[in-house]
Parts: C-alpha cells; structure tokens; sequence
C-alpha cells in the first residue's frame, strides 16, 4: 500500500537495491523486513533511522507488556521519541489505548513517521507533535499525565564502534 501523491522529503531515502545503500547502513537494509514489515510497501527512513527504529517484532512486544503492565487507567500512550513511527505504529496496532501521542524533533523524520502510520492503517489512532518533548508534554499534554503511560526511547545516534563508544574512556581502565 504506498500512499499516492506524498513526496518525501529530501533526506529520505527508500532503498530498492542493495547496490543503492551504503555501506554503513547495508547489514540494517538487509534486515529490513523484520525492521518494518511493510518495507515494500513504501515505508520511509532517513539514513539515520536506520540506527534507531525499533524492529517490529520488538516494537510489538514492548507494546504488548508496556500494555499488560499498565493501569487500566492508564489509557493513553505518548511515545516521547516517536523517531520514524516504529513503536508509535505497535502501540497503535496493539488497540490496548484510547490514544497514541508521538513527539518527533526532526521535521523529516516525523514525516517519515506519519507517512508510515499511514502504511500500516493506523494514521487514525496516532496524534503527531514536531518538537521537542519535554515542551511538548509541558505546553499540550500535561492535562493527561493521570491517564498516561510516557515511553521514551531515545535515539542513540547511530552505530557505535570501540573508538565511537561513549564508555570508551572507561573501558581504557577494564583492559
């Protein structure tokens, strides 16, 4: 099901080929399908998401013991660091919440993220906010603090290396 007459923006990329990828995003390309199922159907990423897009079947599970582990209350999800829809789309398709609230930064990515709700049926069941979360949950959503679950799942920028590791200075000591 590709969404007829959305453009994506420019730092948006659909990989058909393994040829077309790079090289430092090639092992998570081919994973694709268990990333988001639906690939095939047009779902879109940046080249940045690909780090940090919860796989689906992942996503779901979360979603299924964030959900069993809740207040019956608790009837409202918001997805802090919606990045490109992952976890907001499992929470949505879990139906286990009157509503989902996702908060995504990046203009691009949050595009990402709509455009994919849209995909997988449930751009109905997800309200989209561009900016950053604490303001957000501040100035819109603090009404609903006793009626919410807040999952937050911060992007952690990419694929870490030894040198790129943020303990690197720590491990110096382990060795």
């Amino acid at each position: 099901m590709s969404v007829e007459g959305e453009v994506p923006p420019p730092e948006v990329k659909h990989y058909n080929s393994r040829d077309d990828v790079p090289q430092d995003i090639q092992k998570y390309w081919a994973q694709r399908y268990n990333i988001f199922s639906k690939y095939d159907d047009g779902v879109w990423l940046t080249d940045d998401a690909w780090f940090g897009v919860t796989p689906e079947p992942v996503a779901t599970k979360i979603a299924d013991h964030v959900a069993a582990a809740r207040s019956l209350k608790k009837c409202i999800m918001i997805d802090a660091f919606a990045g490109v829809g992952g976890n907001a789309i499992a929470f949505a398709r879990s139906n286990k919440w009157k509503r989902v609230y996702a908060i995504e930064k990046d203009p691009a990515v949050l595009q990402c993220a709509k455009h994919n709700a849209k995909i997988y049926g449930v751009e109905d069941k997800i309200t989209w906010f561009e900016g950053d979360c604490f303001e957000t949950i501040r100035l819109y959503l603090k009404d609903l603090g006793p009626y919410s679950v807040i999952f937050a799942s911060p992007p952690w920028g990419g694929e870490l290396t030894e040198e790129s590791h943020p303990l690197r200075t720590y491990a110096l000591h382990w060795r």
